[in-house]
């Protein structure tokens, strides 16, 4: 394999990687006592537990990373995320506002549970959380500090998209998400080609991640017409994905790229 994966845990997308790459699940094996020659390293996480959040392995990915560099000194990582201080830039969702705030819902640094003036249904979410965790509307499961947490304005949401952006281009078939409820996680049900005012969209929020590879974009139609971004995912599952479609989204990062 000319490509090496970390993982810092198990995800449902790592068997469709690993058709292209090697891979390493951080909690589940011993970091290889010698590297191969790699032309490109993607360093995956995710945010659903405390164990498992990336900086908890920030020695082994340093390691790794060290490792793979002086293997090949011009070894290319994805996204140009090399270090976690990256990935954790990216994905706190707080800076991720600052930077795509313009395509987002109304939202703010949570200070005080009782500010929600201007809300008419503020959600809380974690600034980093995936999956569905740390993600809740009831503002008395909000934990300290209070400023690890963003609030941001419910959609009235029509449809829900997953859509990949890969090297600045706009995969043009979506996965339709059943939305998330506070009983249930978000979670595709169907596939669909994406229409042309989508394309347009996700293309101009992926201008704006700037050096990322490969990025999910979840969007919303609401119930008005509007589209509107919700979260932009750095490392973006794409099992089910593939399932609905018999596409490999790896294919498009690996493929596509030689």
């Amino acid at each position: 394999m000319k490509h090496l994966v970390i993982a810092v845990s198990a995800d449902s997308s790592l068997e469709l990687l690993g058709s292209y790459a090697d891979i390493i699940v951080l909690d589940k094996e011993l970091i290889p006592s010698s590297m191969k020659h790699y032309e490109t390293l993607y360093i995956r996480s995710h945010f659903g537990q405390q164990a498992l959040l990336p900086q908890m392995f920030r020695h082994e990915i340093e390691l790794i990373v060290r490792l793979a560099k002086q293997k090949n000194p011009d070894i290319k990582f994805i996204d140009g995320a090399d270090t976690v201080d990256k990935i954790l830039a990216f994905e706190d969702k707080w800076l991720q506002f600052n930077t795509f705030g313009g395509f987002m819902p109304k939202t703010k640094l949570l200070f005080n549970t009782l500010d929600a003036s201007g809300f008419e249904r503020p959600i809380m979410k974690k600034r980093l959380s995936s999956r569905g965790n740390g993600v809740t509307w009831d503002v008395n499961k909000v934990t300290n500090p209070l400023n690890d947490w963003i609030m941001q304005e419910s959609l009235d949401i029509n449809e829900e998209l997953r859509v990949y952006v890969i090297r600045g281009n706009v995969y043009p078939i979506g996965a339709v998400r059943q939305s998330m409820t506070i009983v249930q996680r978000a979670q595709a049900v169907s596939s669909r080609n994406l229409t042309q005012d989508e394309i347009a969209f996700s293309f101009k929020v992926g201008s704006n991640a700037k050096g990322m590879d490969i990025v999910g974009l979840d969007i919303a139609r609401t119930a008005g017409g509007e589209l509107r971004l919700m979260e932009v995912n750095r490392s973006p599952g794409f099992a089910a994905f593939s399932k609905l479609t018999g596409i490999n989204i790896a294919s498009l990062l690996y493929e596509e790229a030689s």
